[in-house]
């Protein structure tokens, strides 16, 4: 292991701040002389290229840990990113940032909203991008299986879940469970892999992706350990005991982080102030990344066949419901022995019955207040990949949901970058 003596007053040590950031004067804005015209009206992509390692704290406190490393996260929260956009706008702006924080009066926070509210902006992402292209989460309904044929060389198959005709008594009720489509023994779900746009496109049309289409999460970026020590504010001298391990991540020289932004005034904002590229520091230790803003990639779409009353919705994102795995507006249809046989919700306006959902592990997020100087509220989170299979009664339901929920978002926090979903068949 490398030895990285880095160092933290003892009053935070426990605490990587940068890992959610609010607003920090950090961030450094290119010169306005560089100036580009500012879209005020279409959304809008950052994208963020790591200049060294990068660490994005998991939830659990360093203290807590006990001779654990602590990992980072990839791609980082959403509020990392956002932090160090809305501290780049203000930069551009000359902002006062401890005026900020303390009047609610304040100007700037008619541009970019307050700690805790985000006023005009809204987020969608993060997602990691390679060769300057978006990568999307596997739907956790895509399964592989891998193995080596005589040669030794690897043979890659695929199939996909879906709901099973008849109903299933279970810890939900008596429900209809996902099966597989063609029996795959061996098969594993693609949790925590990516695909490209190519392979999102074939999931969204009912079928699988091509092996070339998959890519693994280890091959985004790789992972450095770091060793570090607690130092005495006043004489910076080492603190006995207080040592602590992370685990940081290099992200590779095609890879990139980005996010989608939209939602400027443009009654407000002084366009030629803000330059197209920068510099930014992001996470725990506040290490540099450049960033750039560009056209948001097109999300793949699919065409629903005619007549068709099945929907299946993606997310794209982790989202936040209140009923833990449950879409927010559902709730349980009961048969006449009180068994749960599914869930029944609208969406877009339109009646829809959830028939079932393959769901990941949930993820945990919460970091820390610039802002306040306090940790955050932490949240479990349906992860991204998650699907959800739906029924209409009508076919013209099915399409109009779809048209109006691809690419939205649902759930909490959605300003905040989460709960964006893709419509596909099933």
């Amino acid at each position: 292991m490398s030895k990285h003596h880095n160092k933290h007053k003892p009053q935070k040590q426990p605490h990587h701040k940068g890992t959610s950031t609010g607003h920090s004067p950090a961030a450094t804005p290119a010169p306005s002389a560089a100036a580009a015209p500012l879209s005020l009206t279409d959304p809008h992509a950052w994208r963020f290229e790591a200049l060294d390692t990068w660490f994005f704290r998991e939830s659990r406190p360093l203290d807590a840990v006990g001779g654990a490393q602590l990992t980072s996260h990839f791609p980082p929260p959403a509020r990392t990113l956002i932090g160090a956009i809305r501290t780049t706008l203000g930069d551009a702006l000359h902002a006062n940032w401890a005026d900020y924080r303390t009047n609610p009066e304040h100007p700037l926070r008619r541009l970019i909203g307050s700690p805790d509210d985000l006023g005009p902006l809204r987020f969608t992402g993060p997602y990691p991008m390679r060769d300057g292209q978006r990568l999307y989460p596997a739907p956790l309904v895509v399964m592989q299986r891998q193995e080596s044929d005589a040669a030794g060389k690897a043979q890659v198959d695929f199939t996909r879940l879906q709901p099973g005709d008849a109903p299933v008594a279970c810890d939900l009720g008596r429900v209809r469970l996902p099966i597989k489509q063609r029996d795959l023994p061996g098969a594993k779900p693609l949790e925590g892999q990516w695909l490209t746009a190519a392979g999102l496109k074939a999931v969204l049309d009912g079928g699988t992706p091509r092996a070339a289409d998959v890519i693994a999460a280890k091959t985004l970026c790789s992972a450095e350990p770091r060793l570090g020590i607690a130092l005495e504010q006043a004489t910076r001298r080492p603190i006995d005991g207080l040592l602590y391990q992370t685990r940081h991540v290099r992200p590779g020289a095609d890879v990139a982080v980005g996010i989608t932004l939209e939602g400027f005034d443009p009654l407000h904002w002084p366009v030629h102030l803000f330059a197209a590229k920068g510099l930014a520091r992001l996470g725990g230790e506040g290490r540099p990344a450049a960033w750039e803003r560009q056209a948001p990639d097109a999300l793949p779409a699919t065409d629903l066949p005619q007549g068709h009353k099945r929907l299946m919705l993606c997310l794209l994102g982790p989202a936040r419901f209140t009923q833990g795995w449950l879409p927010d507006g559902f709730a349980p249809q009961t048969d006449a022995d009180g068994q749960v046989t599914g869930w029944l919700g609208e969406l877009a306006g339109r009646p829809a019955r959830l028939v079932c959902a393959v769901t990941g592990k949930p993820v945990r997020e919460g970091g820390w207040s610039l802002a306040g100087d306090r940790p955050r509220d932490l949240h479990a989170l349906v992860p991204a990949g998650s699907c959800y299979f739906l029924e209409f009664d009508r076919a013209e339901d099915a399409r109009a949901v779809a048209q109006a929920c691809h690419g939205s978002q649902i759930g909490q926090d959605t300003a905040w970058g989460g709960g964006q979903v893709a419509a596909g068949r099933w």
